[in-house]
């Protein structure tokens, strides 16, 4: 049998590995497996701006149709978005149609059970084996085939609950700069800011698909600094194609990332008596100087593989109401569990305004250990060997070279065609030797 999802869902280039026959596969299997407790027959079935995104849209509601399930869909809105509303309305389950931060010739599928949570690798598990299976299934009966529901009206629900959850202040006089990166928070987001006050300053909102991710938002925060400092916003914001990802730009240009963001939120719900068993969920791949800071302050780092999934689950199931990841992904279960770009910059404007400080003074007390990474383009062939553990003993060796002063971490992208290497410490000339010795072996496989 073949494997379909990674770390977050399905991704692919559209049209090769995410074709409308794959988005089908997974339509009519998702279908099949909820039937088995399905209350409604009905799924929510999201798009970013993508182009690909309508096509891949309408053959996996055609595999849903086909097995008796309804479609509802809202059109372009955040994935974070989706996954709270799945929860709020009357459906079984919710799909995404979407490749998150990477480039627009991408696409891909995530899945989330009634609750919004995504699915678990068990449940995973389950829609590949049918897919595999696909041609043994037979639809129902044409009297029974499901229909097909547009709502553009959906995403007030989810403003409007954020709105309430964080009991938002007016951010009148505060000028925000914000990178949409030409993707699913380019309308709501810059609208949601202008309601609270904001004077707002968008740079790539546009909704027309084909620039999505290009050169601009959260993975190319380098090139969003100097427009924040330029334009002379108090604050800006960098969000990725699916808005569940933010990063963060000061009036000066300096840019602070999930680390930092986790930190700050931390300590200030601390302080509050609001950080639920002090504790912080992250991965194993977060910087451990937060790690040590955390515990400074007297709150514990929990950490998980890999993954928003990882980071979600163990939240739920834990009661914990902080967690996120470098790359800014921050969950903040008091809102909702799924990591939200939106959620994420009210919280810090929240804040800023209630501190009266800036972000540089919330940040003291936070520090971080030296990280020498790259991402080493492999086929998937190769990342099975390393998952596997063929590089694990020459590891060790550089492990020891490294003394108990920091560590290493090597791992295959769940996302990408690379091996991800990580090698931390405290002296940056001797991690990047390290490190580009990992990736010269990786290279010689």
């Amino acid at each position: 049998m073949g494997k379909l999802f990674g770390t977050d869902g399905i991704r692919g280039i559209a049209n090769e590995k995410i074709t409308p026959l794959v988005a089908y596969g997974i339509g009519k299997p998702l279908a099949i497996e909820i039937s088995k407790s399905a209350k409604y027959h009905k799924v929510l079935v999201g798009i970013d701006t993508r182009v690909s995104g309508p096509m891949l849209r309408s053959a996996f509601v055609a595999g849903l149709n086909e097995m008796g399930f309804s479609a509802i869909m809202p059109g372009v809105l955040p994935t974070p978005a989706l996954s709270y509303l799945t929860s709020a309305l009357d459906v079984d389950a919710g799909v995404m149609i979407t490749a998150s931060h990477n480039p627009a010739n991408h696409n891909g599928i995530k899945l989330f059970d009634s609750n919004g949570l995504k699915l678990s690798e068990k449940e995973q598990g389950e829609i590949e084996k049918i897919y595999f299976e696909l041609d043994s299934y037979r639809g129902v009966e044409a009297s029974n085939i499901g229909s097909q529901e547009v709502n553009d009206d959906l995403l007030r629900l989810w403003v409007d609950h954020i709105l309430n959850s964080l009991k938002m202040p007016k951010l009148n006089g505060i000028k925000v700069a914000i990178d949409t990166a030409n993707g699913a928070g380019s309308a709501v987001i810059p609208y949601t800011l202008k309601f609270l006050g904001a004077q707002v300053i968008s740079f790539n909102n546009s909704l027309d698909g084909r620039e999505i991710n290009a050169d601009c938002g959260s993975v190319y925060i380098e090139n969003f600094a100097p427009l924040v400092k330029s334009c002379g916003a108090d604050i800006g914001f960098s969000y990725d194609g699916d808005a569940d990802r933010v990063l963060v730009v000061s009036r000066d240009g300096t840019i602070y990332d999930g680390t930092d963001i986790m930190y700050i939120f931390a300590k200030y719900l601390k302080e509050k008596g609001e950080l639920k068993d002090n504790t912080v969920v992250s991965t194993i791949i977060t910087n451990c100087g937060l790690e040590t800071s955390l515990n400074e302050l007297g709150i514990q780092l929990l950490r998980t593989n890999v993954g928003g999934q990882y980071i979600e689950r163990e939240m739920v199931e834990k009661g914990y109401n902080l967690g996120g990841e470098e790359n800014g992904h921050i969950m903040f279960s008091d809102v909702w569990f799924e990591s939200c770009g939106l959620t994420t910059s009210l919280m810090l404007l929240k804040i800023l305004i209630e501190k009266q400080t800036s972000l540089a003074e919330l940040l003291k007390g936070l520090n971080r250990t030296i990280i020498a990474n790259a991402d080493v383009a492999v086929s998937e062939r190769q990342k099975i060997e390393v998952e596997k553990g063929v590089l694990d003993d020459f590891v060790s060796e550089i492990e020891n070279e490294l003394g108990t002063n920091g560590r290493i971490v090597v791992r295959p992208s769940g996302t990408e065609s690379v091996v991800r290497v990580l090698v931390e410490g405290r002296e940056k000339e001797k991690l990047d030797k390290l490190c580009a010795k990992i990736v010269e072996k990786i290279n010689r496989i």
